[in-house]
């Protein structure tokens, strides 16, 4: 895989291993992992930051049984350090975690030196990372906790249009020509009712799936691109960069140049691990299995506080010594009024009482 810029490293300190000859000792890679809410990304690098493998799969909820399976393509053994983004469990063994915002601006900054704009469309979330000029942060906005305009909304609308996933909607959506109808990706409630109308005006699949990708470009531009004065090109990633239709909406609604790289879904494991040779951290782990990066589970958990125990409150017996309907003369509406009475009350006794009052909507 080719990167245009490559960026050197100096080896010292923790860097340099030595044999029992006094030879310098080749550093092993470093594998970077990043695990969101849908997918696994996996990113090998060198010592000098050059890209060996990467790797990149939905993981369906089974996320060590899919981490074990995607281990079993690459070279563990010339593997020496892990590296991973803060949305990774904690399960799985890395020398260090690093803040998965911090990751991706690491591999954007690594491969674009200049980049003013970083747009990050994951599973659940997005966010617009703008940098200065002189390439310091400035701010980053981001959507609510609402997933509507991310992957798993696509993911959603291909379940319902009986496809595979959001790559194969995605190519299906490459396929129009024509017109698309108008389908709303802030709700996906809404968005269900429009693919049933779209489908019974007739338009095809193709245009359905158009659609959407331009329905979910459109909430993006909308959120993040609203009174954004955006003075550059955009590098694109996530999840959802691959997919080319959204980038080609996201391109014709803003008016920008969106740049997405071959490896721009696996941003956040390609910041890892950058990140961790940066700091000149390497822990010389003895990798032979995929068991050597997956902990196993532990069975029983320390907790701080001892477990919760329910403890029912003692409430008043509400239960009343007589109940009547009360007739209303005064108003057809209503005819009657029910009467609870919880205490004997005798005739012609004047009582100490409060008048409670609530009133409804009705």
């Amino acid at each position: 895989m080719c990167i245009e810029r490559i960026e050197s490293v100096i080896l010292h300190g923790p860097f340099l291993g030595r044999t029992t000859g006094g030879l310098e000792q080749k550093m092993k890679n470093v594998l970077g992992i990043d695990i969101g809410s849908v997918s696994i990304g996996l990113c090998e690098i060198t010592a000098d930051k050059n890209i060996v493998r990467t790797a990149y799969q939905f993981h369906q909820g089974k996320i060590a049984d899919t981490l074990r399976a995607m281990l079993s393509g690459f070279d563990l053994k010339g593997i020496g350090s892990i590296a991973a983004t803060s949305s990774t469990p904690s399960f799985i063994k890395a020398v260090k975690s690093y803040d998965t915002q911090v990751a991706i601006i690491a591999a954007a900054k690594h491969l674009h030196e200049d980049v003013r704009y970083v747009l990050n469309v994951g599973g659940e979330r997005f966010s617009l990372i703008e940098f200065d000029e002189e390439g310091d942060y400035l701010s980053c906005r981001s959507n609510t906790s609402c997933a509507a305009g991310t992957g798993s909304f696509l993911d959603q609308q291909a379940l319902r249009l009986d496809l595979a996933g959001s790559e194969e909607l995605s190519a299906t959506a490459a396929l129009n020509s024509g017109s698309m109808p108008k389908i709303a990706s802030r709700c996906a409630v809404f968005a269900k009712t429009d693919l049933i109308h779209a489908q019974q005006e007739g338009y095809s699949l193709s245009e359905i799936c158009d659609g959407l990708c331009h329905g979910l470009a459109k909430n993006i531009v909308d959120t993040l691109f609203t009174n954004q004065n955006i003075d550059g090109s955009v590098v694109f990633c996530g999840g959802v960069s691959k997919n080319p239709t959204v980038s080609k909406h996201i391109q014709g609604l803003t008016g920008k140049k969106i740049i997405t790289d071959e490896i721009s879904h696996v941003f956040g494991a390609l910041g890892a691990g950058i990140s961790l040779l940066r700091e000149g951290i390497h822990s010389g782990m003895e990798i032979v299995s995929a068991g050597d990066i997956i902990l196993e589970p532990i069975k029983d958990k320390q907790y701080s506080y001892g477990p919760l125990t329910l403890v029912r409150s003692q409430y008043p017996d509400s239960t009343g010594t007589e109940s009547y309907v009360h007739p209303v003369r005064t108003r057809k509406i209503p005819s009657a009024v029910e009467v609870e009475v919880y205490d004997g009350l005798s005739q012609r006794c004047e009582y100490d009482v409060y008048l409670g009052v609530d009133v409804g909507s009705t």
